[in-house]
């Protein structure tokens, strides 16, 4: 008896209506955050400039649009649809893989401030997480690393509500502190370089500074560039441990080896950094930070 052949099975696409409502989904929380970074920067800008009656115009209308997409709570939620794991958008993966790697050199073992490894029990780190979209970024670390969260507009009961602009410089200082997406979000770039200042006050000597921003803002910007930006975070008193370029976004984490003493001379100074053309081009974004 011939046996028949068996037939290829024809070629069909695998996509179902749920992904494309999934992609649709990030698609459309990716073109909220943009537009939303846009009107958050130009809100930023008039706010420096003269109260004319065509200035609190365009402010009147920038809050209209913001609330008609759904204000900060709705920057939130796309947000946190970017953090989702099952799009790689957890940049604390990244931060806990590095600091496991790490090794404290011979002439710092005796101090618990250099932040290196995983200390021995029952030893843990204190971890402020500014801007946090989530509270629980560390929760599998919770032994060992004891995380504060906080944000403007939280999305997360673990997540505090708090302006860190405003948030108390503690006596006792943390030993790690995060600005993962955070520092791209403030519109106005004297306020960048303030933010980077204030986290230096936060910090132990010797403690980590972790830093996520997106590619473009120092790959593609008039005015920042990778060693630009670098060379800023040297100036506000901490030096790189090691960074990452991804297709979105750069990861950064510095170590804290300088104290700024005087915070407010800083913020008040003729800027060390000001907005200087770096690289022209029209297809370039005006990303920068001034201190």
């Amino acid at each position: 008896m011939t046996r028949r052949k068996k037939l290829p099975k024809p070629v069909i696409s695998t996509t179902n209506n749920k992904t494309i409502r999934k992609k649709k989904t990030h698609q459309f929380s990716q073109a909220l955050i943009s537009k939303f970074h846009v009107l958050n920067k130009e809100k930023d800008r008039l706010k420096q400039q003269p109260p004319s009656t065509e200035v609190l115009e365009r402010l009147n209308q920038i809050d209209k649009e913001m609330e008609h997409m759904g204000g900060l709570d709705a920057y939130q939620k796309a947000s946190l649809l970017g953090q989702d794991k099952r799009r790689g958008g957890d940049s604390s993966k990244w931060f806990i893989k590095q600091l496991l790697s790490m090794k404290k050199p011979e002439h710092f073992k005796s101090d618990k401030n250099y932040i290196a490894g995983k200390p021995s029990p029952p030893e843990t780190y204190s971890l402020l997480d500014v801007g946090a979209v989530s509270g629980s970024n560390y929760i599998k670390e919770g032994k060992w690393i004891k995380t504060k969260a906080i944000d403007l507009n939280p999305q997360d009961s673990l997540v505090e509500k708090a302006d860190f602009f405003e948030f108390p410089i503690p006596q006792e200082k943390y030993q790690i502190l995060c600005l993962s997406l955070v520092i791209n979000f403030v519109g106005d770039p004297k306020r960048r370089g303030i933010m980077i200042a204030r986290a230096n006050k936060f910090l132990v000597t010797n403690g980590l500074l972790f830093v996520v921003l997106p590619n473009p803002c120092v790959n593609n910007s008039r005015y920042c560039t990778n060693e630009h930006f670098k060379k800023i975070l040297e100036y506000l008193g901490f030096k790189l441990e090691t960074s990452h370029i991804s297709r979105k976004l750069v990861y950064y984490l510095f170590r804290k080896i300088k104290e700024i003493n005087n915070l407010s001379k800083i913020q008040n100074s003729k800027p060390k950094f000001p907005k200087v053309l770096l690289n022209d081009g029209v297809s370039r974004n005006n990303f920068c930070v001034v201190i």
